[in-house]
């Protein structure tokens, strides 16, 4: 596992990078956050080592589906890393830990916040034997308060944050958000550190909360609140009610992302459907959003989702499908091809 995998753009930025193999890391984590945190640092070039208890693995290396025989979602990330098994809980196995701490640049730990101090490798003590040592704890809930103890999922996460609560009638995300959005919290603080450690000598404490960043996700419904003093209720732009920000189906029985909110891409939207007699309603579209959204679906409901993408391939309007994960794969590898054109969806 030392080639790394699809899926870890890092925002278009293809490691390693220079520098980044000076950095060794200490992955004490588990499942998916923390991992893919300390995944991310891998693909950037860090040297990862990632630590498991012989007789506590990590338990996505059985979860089902598998490759060669180990959990699909451990392949995804922990590539790239060293594996190492050690019983740190026995005296031998704690000396060996420590002393790897102690040469460590950042340790990467998501265990129930007085779980690594009972082991004898809390920050106090690991940072105190190392001042560089930059110490992130990802936890589901702030590790100072009352929950700090509370066993958590993504799910229940994003119940707690508001993120659900948004809709009238929540259902489960298609993939893990909280998860995914700590690591990514987790990363940027391990970097900011990084950085200020070259000013100051010393690494520092960071901790990450998803239940927290999930809820930080959520900035405009937020300060919508905010404003008017109250919970946002019903449909709103950013939830389907603007009829140039929406879903709408295909003669196939596809889905087509309109994103035209701008003015501009929505004029150039409702030329591109023949539908320039309601020009006018552009410039107060959620005044008008029955009328806009109703000719605008008639008319997409016209051709099929290959069909709208070849009509609309030059013009400025943010329409794309809505693409399975198998074409999303095949999208993405040519959406990174130098100098290359994609013209419309083809088969996965």
């Amino acid at each position: 596992m030392n080639a790394p995998l699809p899926g870890r753009p890092l925002g278009g930025l293809r490691g390693p990078c220079a520098g980044f193999e000076n950095l060794r890391v200490l992955d004490f984590t588990k499942l998916l956050p923390g991992p893919y945190a300390a995944q991310m640092l891998a693909d950037l070039g860090c040297r990862v080592t990632k630590l498991e208890l012989p007789h506590f693995p990590d338990e996505a290396r059985e979860m089902p589906p598998k490759i060669d025989g180990v959990g699909a979602v451990f392949r995804m990330v922990n590539s790239g890393k060293e594996l190492l098994s050690v019983d740190f809980r026995k005296p031998e196995g704690l000396a060996r830990v420590r002393a790897l701490a102690a040469e460590a640049d950042i340790l990467i730990e998501g265990f129930r916040p007085g779980l690594m101090d009972r082991c004898g490798l809390g920050a106090d003590t690991l940072m105190g034997a190392n001042a560089r040592l930059i110490y992130c704890s990802l936890t589901g809930y702030p590790d100072n308060g009352p929950w700090r103890r509370k066993a958590g999922h993504d799910l229940n996460f994003l119940a707690v944050s508001g993120f659900l609560g948004l809709e009238a009638d929540p259902h489960v995300p298609p993939t893990q958000i909280a998860d995914m959005a700590g690591s990514l919290s987790a990363v940027a603080g391990i970097l900011a550190v990084v950085i200020e450690r070259a000013t100051t000598g010393r690494g520092r404490r960071v901790s990450v909360s998803m239940a927290e960043t999930a809820h930080s996700l959520l900035p405009v419904p937020l300060g919508e609140a905010l404003a008017e003093g109250t919970d946002p209720q019903g449909p709103r732009w950013w939830n389907g009610a603007h009829p140039f920000y929406r879903l709408y189906e295909t003669a196939d029985g596809r889905r087509l992302a309109v994103a035209a909110l701008e003015k501009p891409f929505a004029l150039s939207l409702l030329d591109a459907l023949g539908l320039e007699s309601l020009r006018e309603l552009a410039d107060d579209p959620l005044a008008h959003a029955a009328k806009l959204e109703s000719e605008i679906a008639r008319v997409l409901r016209g051709a099929s989702a290959a069909e709208w993408e070849e009509r609309l391939k030059d013009k400025d309007v943010c329409v794309t499908t809505v693409l399975t994960l198998g074409e999303a794969r095949a999208f993405m590898d040519r959406l990174r091809e130098p100098g290359g054109e994609l013209k419309g969806r083809r088969k996965a």
